[in-house]
């Protein structure tokens, strides 16, 4: 695609998810076959079709003058129709899975997917994917969980077991997340540990009254999923839609961020085994177990509290005046600390500083993030390193070219061209590029070991 092609998609991409942009001039140069193409790479036709739907309301004569298509039109209405019905068999299996965890004396939280889809302007509108449960429980307890409630395969990863419920694919996570390198790996699960408790507290309700799940909080989704972005960027390569999904989750970060400057910074403070969050499942009144709920101002508008309860997990949700209703453990220590302030020391303890530049960087270029509401300033060299991949590989990696389609290639041939693509990396992240292939080769042994 050309340039100014990309630079009219990235304006149509603002505009789909409520942008003010001025659309006359760029309805006259799209090629509609184009942005439906580059959609489905992204993996973002629900979005886009937010727009096209926009378009017709508000430039019905610009559609005239250079019109979509009947036939093209309507292939696009069906998969935005068969994306919202995914949306909410996905929903289904999210609220089934989180309460038989819960009813088993389990704790989980449901990462990433139909958490950020709430986030959304219509939360139907986001192509779902698998569904990501994090239980927290030791490896052992959730190894022999599985085995006894699902049905699952004798390759257990590292960090989660997969299986599938109603058809829907499921990762039952021991930990969220991985990093390459052992020395930032090591900080990011005692990270983990540290907050898990306060993830399975909050409790939000999906859309069209289905139930509820809990999700972690806006704070700890603010590093986890730069976390996940991170490993994918070397592992498959990242696409438009989980930049996207960063976009909303950094949105939301500024909202709460702006309206309480002044935190409490438990989130990263409480210590491993506090008791200062209780377990919701310890919760129960005369008419049968009720989590706490803590639903978060932007995704109440779907059933969830107006305002959170006191017991909300995370900072981002307490008082700002000093409120210590949670436990000694969220006092405010300083009345200077800021939400922003104690995200970017995370990210550079965890090794992510330069990599949260280069997000910035599109997020910026591609979506308009404004300067005022980014969690770190822009690293341009890198970003545009991002961005060149993200637009080569679409959703996932899975359209990549210029490594000889790595991702369809044999076991032995895809190991060594994840090599060769990673050694592109090393002179912007050398830490976690070189540990790479160390990691992958030691996770393949380790499967091979546990194999069930």
């Amino acid at each position: 695609m050309k340039k100014v092609d990309i630079t009219i998609f990235f304006t149509f991409l603002q505009y789909s998810f409520g942008g003010k942009e001025e659309m006359n001039k760029v309805i006259a140069d799209i090629d509609w076959k184009q942005l439906y193409a580059f959609s489905s790479d992204q993996a973002i036709l629900g979005l886009c079709f937010e727009g096209v739907e926009r378009l017709g309301r508000e430039y019905p004569d610009g559609l005239k003058q250079n019109p979509i298509g009947r036939e093209l039109l309507m292939t696009w209405m069906a998969k935005a129709q068969q994306i919202r019905r995914q949306n909410k068999n996905v929903n289904g299996v999210a609220v089934k899975l989180y309460s038989k965890f819960r009813e088993d004396g389990l704790r989980c939280c449901i990462l990433k997917g139909q958490g950020n889809a709430l986030m959304y302007p219509n939360p139907y509108s986001r192509t779902p994917g698998d569904i990501d449960v994090w239980v927290n429980a030791s490896r052992k307890d959730i190894t022999e969980y599985a085995k006894k409630h699902f049905m699952i395969g004798d390759d257990i990863r590292y960090h989660h077991i997969e299986t599938s419920v109603d058809g829907v694919p499921v990762e039952l996570h021991f930990f969220p997340g991985i990093m390459n390198n052992p020395i930032y790996n090591v900080r990011l699960q005692k990270w983990f540990r540290r907050n898990a408790d306060l993830q399975c507290s909050n409790v939000v309700s999906l859309p069209d009254g289905i139930g509820e799940i809990a999700i972690p909080t806006t704070a700890f989704n603010v590093v986890y999923q730069l976390t996940h972005l991170y490993h994918h960027f070397f592992d498959e390569g990242i696409g438009m839609r989980q930049i996207i999904d960063y976009y909303y989750v950094v949105c939301d970060f500024y909202k709460v961020y702006q309206n309480s400057s002044k935190i409490t910074p438990s989130l990263f403070t409480i210590k491993e085994g506090s008791t200062s969050h209780p377990d919701p499942l310890t919760l129960r009144g005369e008419g049968g177990n009720r989590p706490t709920r803590c639903s978060e101002p932007l995704r109440s508008k779907d059933g969830g509290a107006s305002k959170p309860s006191p017991n909300c997990a995370g900072w981002d949700r307490l008082s700002i005046e000093g409120d210590n209703s949670a436990g000694s453990a969220t006092a405010v220590t300083s009345s200077a600390s800021t939400a922003l302030v104690v995200v970017q020391r995370e990210l550079k303890y965890l090794g992510l500083w330069k990599f949260a530049g280069a997000v910035m960087y599109v997020l910026h270029e591609v979506l308009g993030l404004p300067k005022e509401k980014m969690i770190s300033s822009m690293d341009e060299k890198r970003g545009k390193l991002l961005l060149a991949e993200i637009l080569n590989g679409g959703n996932f990696g899975k359209h990549f070219t210029k490594y000889g389609h790595f991702t369809q290639q044999g076991m032995a041939k895809k190991y060594f061209l994840k090599i060769w693509r990673n050694m592109h990396f090393v002179r912007y992240y050398p830490a976690e590029a070189l540990s790479e292939p160390i990691f992958r080769t030691w996770h393949f042994f380790w499967r091979m070991k546990n194999k069930k």
